[in-house]
Order: C-alpha cells, then sequence, then structure tokens
C-alpha cells in the first residue's frame, strides 16, 4: 500500500469528529460548499450515488475540521456528560467476531475515540490503545494509552502494518474524505487484521438546509451499500454486517433514559426491528414513515492474511 503526502504544517485533521463547537452553534453553522445547493443539485448525494465529502480538496477538508473540531467534546460538556452505555451491542456484534479467533485484540487504534468508553468491555484485552483524536480536551496519555494528534488530510502517522485491530465507532461520518482514511486504516493493519466500524446509514437531514440543534455542522451518514463498496475498494473483507437502531426505540432511549444498548433484550429487540423493516430502508428519508427501518450499522471488516497460513 503506498504512503499517502502529508501536510504536517497543518495540525489535525477531519477525523476524529466526535467534536464540533457545540450543539447550538452547528445548528447554524454549514460548510461553504453547501451555498446556494438545493435538494435538486445535490441529487447525487442524497440518492446515495455519491458520498458527500468524499471528492473534497485538502482546503475544502480543513474548512471541514474547523466546523467540526470540538462537536462532541462540547455537546457532552467537555466531556463531562455521560455518554449512553452500549457496551453489550459493541461486544455483540463486533468484539465477540474479533475475539473468536485470537485471546486479545494486541494494539488497537481508536480512531475518534474521545475517553476511550467504547473499550470497556474489553479493555483488559488490549495490549496498548492508541487514540487520534482531534479534541485537545481528550489528550492525556496514561500507561495503557497513547494519544496523537489527527492529521487534516487523513493520513495516519504510524508505520505500515502497525495494529492488531482498528475501532471506529461513529467517527467516519465526521469525516470528509472518507475513502483516504480507509486506505489509512487498511495500511497500518496487520494482515489478518480487524477493523470494526460502525455508522449511520442515513443522510441525517437535509444538508442544504437548517441543522436540527444536537448535529455537529457537517456530520452525514453513508448510503449503506456504498459503504460496504468503498469497504472493500480499500482492500478489506467483510466478514460480519449487522443493522440496528430502529428509530422508535431510539426516542424510547433518549426519553426514558433506558441504555437500551447495554440491555441483551433491548439490543436483540431492536435487531429484529430492523430485519423485519429492512424492505423500507432509503439513504435521504423525508417523512416518517421512511424513518422506520435501520439507521445504523455495524461491520466487521477483516485485511486478508499475508497468505493462507497465516
Amino acid at each position: 500500500m503506498t504512503c499517502v503526502v502529508h501536510f504536517p504544517s497543518v495540525p489535525v485533521f477531519a477525523v476524529a469528529m466526535k467534536t464540533a463547537n457545540s450543539a447550538h452553534e452547528g445548528a447554524a453553522l454549514r460548510h461553504s460548499r453547501l451555498e446556494g445547493q438545493t435538494a435538486e443539485s445535490l441529487k447525487d448525494y442524497y440518492s446515495g450515488r455519491k458520498l458527500y465529502g468524499d471528492d473534497f480538496n485538502l482546503n475544502e477538508i480543513r474548512e471541514w475540521y474547523q466546523l467540526e473540531e470540538n462537536a462532541c467534546y462540547e455537546v457532552y460538556d467537555q466531556g463531562r456528560k455521560r455518554m449512553p452505555n452500549n457496551d453489550h451491542l459493541h461486544w455483540c456484534c463486533g468484539y465477540r467476531h474479533v475475539l473468536a479467533d485470537r485471546p486479545g485484540l494486541g494494539k488497537v487504534l481508536g480512531l475518534g475515540s474521545g475517553n476511550g468508553e467504547e473499550f470497556r468491555p474489553v479493555r483488559k484485552r488490549i495490549e496498548h490503545l492508541y487514540i487520534v483524536e482531534s479534541a485537545a480536551g481528550y489528550l492525556k496519555n496514561d500507561a495503557t494509552t497513547t494519544y496523537a494528534k489527527a492529521q487534516v488530510d487523513g493520513s495516519l502517522t504510524f508505520p505500515d502494518s502497525f495494529f492488531d485491530t482498528a475501532v471506529n465507532i461513529a467517527v467516519l461520518h465526521h469525516i470528509p474524505n472518507v475513502t483516504h482514511v480507509l486506505s489509512e486504516l487498511f495500511r497500518v493493519l496487520k494482515p489478518g487484521g480487524y477493523c470494526l466500524v460502525k455508522e449511520p446509514i442515513t443522510t441525517l437531514g437535509a444538508w442544504h438546509q437548517s441543522r436540527k440543534a444536537g448535529l455537529c455542522p457537517c456530520e452525514r451518514g453513508f448510503p449503506r451499500s456504498l459503504l460496504d463498496e468503498m469497504a472493500q475498494r480499500a482492500g478489506f473483507e467483510i466478514v460480519r454486517k449487522t443493522y440496528y437502531e430502529f428509530p422508535p426505540l431510539r426516542h424510547v432511549r433518549d426519553g426514558l433514559g433506558i441504555d437500551t444498548y447495554n440491555s441483551i433484550f433491548w439490543t436483540a429487540f431492536d435487531i429484529l426491528c430492523c430485519k423485519l423493516t429492512d424492505w423500507n430502508y432509503r439513504y435521504h428519508r423525508v417523512n416518517w414513515f421512511q424513518k422506520l427501518a435501520p439507521s445504523y450499522v455495524f461491520l466487521v471488516l477483516r485485511k486478508p492474511a499475508a497468505n493462507k497460513n497465516d
């Protein structure tokens, strides 16, 4: 895999995009690429034929980063506000499949992992955790965790075949140039290494209109078939794919404060509802009926082994 060009004069990139200015500001700000755009002019993106942001140049990527830099860090009160506990979901849809053929996760890359809460179910099975993050407030190394600043262009400052496992929990949809970032994830993984990807598979609203409160300025989900294709073009095998988050159950979680994805029952019920409504899936949803379908995917990806004996 050919290494990409770095831009060391730019300190951070549009990667740990679980960060933005604030929920209120995020609703008002938007990327200059959207100025004057309409649903018609964006139809190739809303239809799912193309991924908005993936063709941005470096200046557009830099602007995207500046809009997103401290999103979740601020939304979650600079890391002090409690995030929903998704431990069971992360275990049943991700980690247990990686650990089925190995005793531990080895050296792990957490892309945009903030305070590392997504590693709670498996922390004891990690040799060392490296987190690439853009929000400076999270950058606190300890004996088991090393933080690194993100790069504007999406490049990872690690050698080829360095990690055993890479974990991307709801971060890629905050990044514009996803094709490049997936190629970097593939590069830094060892042959046979696993990459976990958990992402929304809807537009998250109309980008050319004002954003809903609580959304970051630039985040957008993935057309699910296009995300599969992008992962495979990067070189990954898709080992397992789980669709989840049935929107009515999300309202139960948010309204009642139930950690539905740390519950065996609620997680299984949610996945069942998504299987039953999969026929209704569409990327850009414009009414309540269209929202009755799965809205997230959890992918277990694998970098092919160097040879069949590996």
